[in-house]
């Protein structure tokens, strides 16, 4: 599971593959935070190379984001992780990207 979408780092390095590397997520405080890391590529991201960013973006649910993402109804058929990659594509991210970096990228 993975979001493809070209980003370019500052350095000028580009990577398409981001995939979700850390999560968190909370029942009794109705908190998850998901953390995702920039890949070169698929293949780069499977044969345990080095993430081009180690933390490109990050996604914070709280209160009704976190009801409507990670709820027991939410996850009846669906996955923790599937969840949060949902979310990161339609819910604002703390990335230097934008916080809509993850609108228009394609699962994988």
């Amino acid at each position: 599971m993975a979001l493809l979408k070209s980003f370019t780092m500052p350095s000028g390095v580009s990577g398409n593959y981001v995939r979700l590397i850390s999560n968190r997520w909370d029942r009794s405080t109705r908190e998850g935070v998901a953390w995702f890391a920039l890949y070169v590529d698929a293949s780069a991201a499977q044969s345990g190379k080095q993430a081009l960013s180690p933390f490109i973006a990050k996604l914070w649910l709280t209160g009704d984001k976190f009801d409507q993402y990670l709820s027991p109804s939410a996850l009846e058929n669906s996955d923790i992780l599937a969840q949060f990659y949902i979310a990161a594509k339609a819910e604002p991210l703390s990335c230097d990207f934008g916080s809509d970096a993850f609108a228009n990228a394609q699962d994988d």
